[in-house]
């Protein structure tokens, strides 16, 4: 396998030219200082350019970077439906990290497009959202308004911009409508942005990538199908100085202007160093999302040192000195380059892995075809690893795509090293790389599998590196790279913990988007089972107040009554209803409160079986309670009375037909309260999973009901320092057993109540 971590040409170049030049400056020594002066010019000539090119390519590739980051944005939000929610945007900006991996970048935010129309209605809703004192502005007029919804982080510069129509400025307006009609990133003139305040403005510019509501096919569709721009807005001076360094300690001047012309009207950054008519000066032209920078690097007086100055007339005197001189110099500049070439693949690679994750959100198609692009660029093979709840997620890249099937077979027969020894698994233990560096007949020794050995030995696999991938503190699982060249160095290692961060954070990413694609499928079906049940009672209302009124007019008092009745049990249906969701809203807020009192709990059934006498002889249901004695203890009477209520009209619901029976007794300083029907029964299966939220066992076409009555009843209990449990098997009805405690304990008893103290959870 050819060695793609240390290009043989460079090897050479390091070693091999600081000698020839000691060679050629003896030489030179001896000819003449006039040869030895213009050898010097050249060599500041190529310095110069190289740095002004590595500077213009450092800016190039951190552009690139923002771009990347950008696509990945607008994936995101398209991934919402084109219409992101606060928590979910913040939470998106705050996985990728700006300030630690997009230095230089003032913010990321979504601007929402929006008609004439539509800006009222949006106001009102930002505001009672999140911002009552949200507003789009400036006032006017305009065909089309735009207005930033979210900038992140909302530091007190962007708090300023919240709201601001950016589609209201020339030089924003076509940026933002190129971005639109090509549907690719488009970049902004120079602008002062709305969060500059005080004495130290800057120059500014912004990157804006239109969001559609589906694929536009055509320029006419992309106005029609726009939503908004996700975008990102940039302090010109704080980008550049990010990406280059602090100025004052540069030797080559930078001005960076907008557009071919070098004018002061386009000028975004000048950092102030560069000297008036230096010999060595270039202008560079960028392409920065669609608009063209003229870049002009610019020798400083501090770009000749001294010793290059005097090195023509110290050529005669001191020939051997110089050549010490000559040598240290040029092996200085071979190894500054070759760690700038470095740093260039180092950032490529990046860049294109980065590129492939925001691709596709399924990260079980992108990891693999980074580890193919690893074990082009960076080792010989990649195998890595995600941590799933149904078994470790592999993947596998090598530039032979059997060979990369072998380890792929051999990594996941192997599995992860219970004893976390070494790979993959020490890393996943305690968080930290693990590298192993031996010889190539000891390497295999740390498989752990003959297969895994022997893929080891045919590749003469002789140093691998294991890398955790690490969110939030947690390990979400590991990479490895194997190299067959030697043993890895700190640019591989550094270069791995980036690969593996970039990685970590599309899996979190990814996760943390089908969660809440989960979440609101979750809400859609509430609220269509809250629609249906509520709809029903209501419709019930009204065609039994409209024959009520006719009954009326008629003079039927028997009429009267009878639609009376039926009117009232629809209101009594619609009070249940209502109240299940106010308790489900209460014990979700932690603010299900009890009033504790002596109460006799075969009172309660005694209430509560008369009150269900009517509804259960409608079910022809008979009910029997088994009461002999007095069971009293401290509970809530009102919390009591709806547990009972909830069996019990469970049991008349799924066991119409067939009796019922209640039984309330005491068990030494406990209670016993069990409803048992003869109804459809309950799979063992369904049994785990009723008690829950929005549960059932059966359909809803059915049978009505939110999916909330079991779950109420269990947090109840619970909260009252009881269980509760089924008994049942289908067709053979279903035994429901209630165990309070006489006399909870206090903490039990007011765990909800306390949990009132607690603020909310916050992502």
């Amino acid at each position: 396998m050819p060695n793609r971590r240390r290009p043989p040409v460079a090897v050479l170049r390091t070693h091999a030219v600081p000698a020839a030049v000691a060679a050629i400056s003896l030489a030179a020594a001896l000819a003449s200082w006039q040869y030895v002066r213009a050898a010097v010019q050249a060599q500041e000539v190529a310095r110069f350019r190289e740095r002004a090119t590595a500077g213009t390519d450092a800016l190039r590739d951190r552009m690139n970077a923002y771009v990347a980051m950008l696509r990945a944005t607008r994936g995101f939000v398209e991934g919402t439906g084109g219409e992101p929610d606060r928590l979910g945007f913040r939470t998106y900006v705050q996985s990728i990290e700006l300030t630690r991996y997009y230095r230089g970048i003032q913010g990321l935010g979504w601007c929402r497009a929006l008609r004439p129309g539509e800006v009222g209605a949006h106001v009102t809703a930002v505001r009672a959202q999140w911002n009552p004192e949200y507003r789009v502005w400036p006032e006017g007029e305009r065909a089309l308004y735009s207005s930033i919804v979210f900038l992140e982080p909302l530091d007190w510069r962007n708090r300023r911009a919240i709201g601001f129509d950016m589609f209201s400025e020339p030089v924003r307006r076509a940026a933002m409508e190129r971005a639109r009609d090509t549907g690719d990133v488009a970049a902004s003139g120079p602008v002062e942005l709305v969060q500059e305040a005080g004495t130290e403005r800057q120059a500014g510019f912004l990157v804006y990538l239109a969001v559609y509501a589906r694929a536009p096919r055509s320029p006419e569709e992309r106005r029609d199908l726009l939503r908004g721009w996700v975008y990102a807005p940039f302090r010109a001076t704080d980008l550049l100085r990010s990406t280059l360094g602090d100025a004052p300690a540069r030797t080559i001047g930078l001005a960076v202007y907008d557009g071919e012309a070098e004018t002061p009207d386009a000028l975004l950054y000048d950092d102030g160093t560069a000297a008036r008519g230096a010999a060595l000066t270039t202008a560079q032209r960028l392409e920065v999302a669609g608009r063209t920078w003229t870049v002009r690097h610019t020798a400083t007086a501090a770009f000749v040192s001294r010793t290059d100055r005097a090195l023509p007339a110290l050529v005669l005197g001191v020939g051997a000195a110089l050549t010490v001189l000559l040598f240290w110099i040029t092996r200085s500049e071979v190894l500054a380059r070759g760690r700038a070439e470095q740093d260039a693949r180092r950032t490529a690679f990046l860049a294109a892995a980065s590129q492939r994750l925001a691709s596709d959100l399924d990260y079980r198609r992108t990891l693999p075809e980074v580890a193919l692009l690893a074990a082009e660029r960076v080792a010989d093979v990649c195998v890595g690893c995600v941590v799933e709840p149904a078994g470790p997620l592999w993947f596998a890249g090598h530039r032979d795509p059997a060979r990369a099937e072998a380890w792929l077979a051999a990594a996941a027969a192997t599995g992860l090293d219970p004893q976390a020894r070494t790979g993959m698994a020490a890393a996943l233990s305690t968080g930290q790389p693990h590298e192993v560096d031996r010889a190539p007949d000891r390497v295999p020794f740390f498989a752990g599998s003959p297969a895994l050995a022997a893929r080891m030995r045919e590749d003469r696999v002789d140093a691998l590196l294991s890398v955790p991938l690490m969110v939030r503190g947690e390990p979400l699982g590991a990479i490895t790279l194997l190299s067959a060249h030697g043993p890895f160095d700190a640019h591989d290692r550094a270069l791995a913990e980036d690969l593996a961060r970039l990685l970590a954070a599309a899996v979190d990413t990814a996760r943390l988007t089908w969660r809440a694609q989960d979440a609101v499928r979750v809400r859609d079906e509430f609220l269509s089972i809250a629609s249906h049940e509520l709809k029903t009672p209501l419709t019930s209302l009204a065609l039994q107040s409209d024959s009520l009124r006719a009954s009326a007019g008629r003079g039927d008092a028997e009429a009267l009554v009878r639609k009376s009745d039926v009117i009232r049990r629809s209101v009594d249906r619609l009070t249940r209803l209502v109240a299940s969701l106010l308790d489900l809203s209460r014990i979700n807020a932690g603010r299900l409160e009890l009033e504790l009192e002596p109460v006799d709990l075969a009172e309660v059934a005694r209430d509560v079986v008369a009150r269900f006498e009517e509804e259960a002889a409608r079910a022809a249901c008979p009910l029997s309670l088994e009461a002999p004695e007095p069971v009293v203890g401290r509970w809530d009477r009102v919390r009591l009375d709806q547990v009972l209520t909830n069996l019990l009209g469970n049991a008349v619901k799924y066991g119409p037909g067939r009796p019922v029976e209640i039984r309330v007794r005491a068990d030494g300083d406990r209670a016993l309260l069990s409803v048992r029907d003869h109804g459809i029964g309950i799979s063992a299966a369904d049994q785990r999973r009723i008690f829950e939220r929005f549960e059932r066992a059966v359909s809803r076409r059915h049978y009505g009901g939110f999916g909330l009555g079991l779950w109420i009843v269990r947090e109840i209990v619970e909260v009252l320092g009881g269980t509760v449990r089924v008994e049942s098997a289908p067709g053979a009805g279903s035994t429901f057993t209630v165990t309070l405690s006489r006399a909870p304990e206090p903490a039990a008893a007011h765990r909800t109540g306390a949990a009132t103290t607690s603020p909310p959870p916050t992502a």
